[in-house]
């Protein structure tokens, strides 16, 4: 289903070199108690049967010491359930902390506060990544809308300081139209925003017998189109693809540098390349994200990296005609702004089209399986050839 013309040709695009066992991010949930009743939440916090728990802190250390053996990883995703209900949120991120990972919290927002920011900030918080759109909060309301919610947001983390933010968009047909006011304002608002994503809505199989409605599911060439809309000239630069199909792209990203409430340029594939190798090297893992807390580059950094790679030549053109406008600007720093895609998987001929090297894998039995297809492994464990098949789940 990837035949749009604002879909990139996968061969000029860098695969992210992330595997089973050589993986920037280690994925642990730490409770299915959570204070909202999402559609399509993939653990089912919205179900009547949902069984709301929290894992025990001896349990959630111990699952974070086989992901750091296991996945050679930079960062500890925590996840639920809404992980900021869990009463020993504070001593796992200071567990995660002091065993040389970057904590990063999801969360839906609702409990964030400039004090428990404060805390978990304290405690080793590095990132915090926030879902607010309307399929979670109220169909009621647009997204252009909620920029204001994700303005407090932003500000709030802001004020905190040195906390890297991503804002994740669950989509389908119902806001696949509003989505450029997100881009739009995560590029106005560059210097509180680091991430932006988006994530078409998924059905996840709880029974045998629940049947798959597709009707508002939107794909890979929905997002393309929709954010070349309003970035006609949107570069992409790395992508993960599918265990199943060759050449399909399961996440998908475009990191660009903004000043001044515009795109300076585009990091291209070359550098994304060049920042992993380099990384690993020196680090000896890969990264998810550029640097420690906030990501930011100045003009003489700009300058060295477009000696060695001609994507940033247009970013030091740019950025040096905004220290002509105002010679002040010599003093800022630009926001390395990261726009992801991450498609879920579904079926193709039977076979789960999972992402090849998944970084958000989850223990299962001893098992990494991928997070949003937990309760499908555990519904058909492996006899995954016998969900539902329709052309549509893909």
């Amino acid at each position: 289903m990837q035949n749009s013309s604002a879909i990139p040709d996968i061969s000029t695009l860098y695969r992210l070199p992330f595997s089973k066992n050589d993986n920037p991010n280690g994925w642990v949930e730490i409770t299915t108690d959570c204070n909202l009743r999402c559609p399509g939440c993939y653990r089912g916090c919205n179900r009547d049967d949902n069984i709301a728990l929290h894992v025990p802190l001896e349990q959630v250390m111990a699952n974070v010491l086989e992901m750091k053996r296991i996945r050679n990883c930079q960062i500890i995703s925590l996840s639920g359930g809404e992980p900021l209900l869990h009463p020993d949120l504070e001593s796992i991120v200071r567990f995660i902390r002091d065993n040389q990972m970057f904590p990063f919290v999801h969360t839906n927002g609702l409990l964030l506060t400039p004090e428990l920011i404060t805390r978990l900030k304290r405690a080793g918080l590095a990132g915090l990544i926030i879902r607010v759109d309307s399929l979670s909060r109220n169909r009621a309301t647009t997204e252009e809308a909620l920029n204001s919610v994700r303005q407090k947001y932003g500000e709030m983390v802001n004020a905190i300081g040195g906390i890297h933010l991503t804002f994740l968009c669950v989509v389908n047909k119902e806001n696949i139209g509003e989505i450029n006011s997100v881009v739009k304002w995560s590029i106005t608002n560059a210097k509180l925003v680091d991430f932006i994503t988006f994530i078409p809505m998924r059905q996840v199989l709880f029974q045998k017998t629940d049947v798959i409605d597709s009707s508002k599911w939107i794909y890979l060439q929905d997002l393309c189109e929709q954010i070349q809309s309003v970035i006609p000239d949107i570069r992409y630069a790395s992508y993960l693809g599918s265990k199943v199909e060759n050449t399909a792209m399961k996440w998908l990203q475009s990191p660009w540098i903004v000043m001044n409430n515009r795109i300076l340029g585009y990091a291209g594939p070359k550098f994304v390349e060049s920042f992993q190798m380099f990384h690993h090297l020196f680090k000896g893992k890969y990264a998810y994200k550029f640097g420690q807390g906030r990501s930011y580059l100045n003009f003489f950094q700009i300058l060295i990296i477009s000696v060695f790679l001609s994507d940033f030549r247009g970013v030091a053109r740019s950025f040096f005609k905004e220290i002509i406008s105002n010679p002040l600007n010599l003093f800022q720093r630009a926001t390395v702004q990261l726009l992801c895609y991450i498609i879920p998987p579904g079926l193709v001929d039977g076979m789960r089209d999972e992402c090849d090297g998944c970084p958000d894998a989850i223990l299962y039995n001893g098992k990494l399986v991928p997070s949003c297809g937990l309760e499908e492994y555990k519904l058909f464990e492996n006899q995954t050839d016998n969900i539902q098949k329709d052309d549509s789940y893909r």
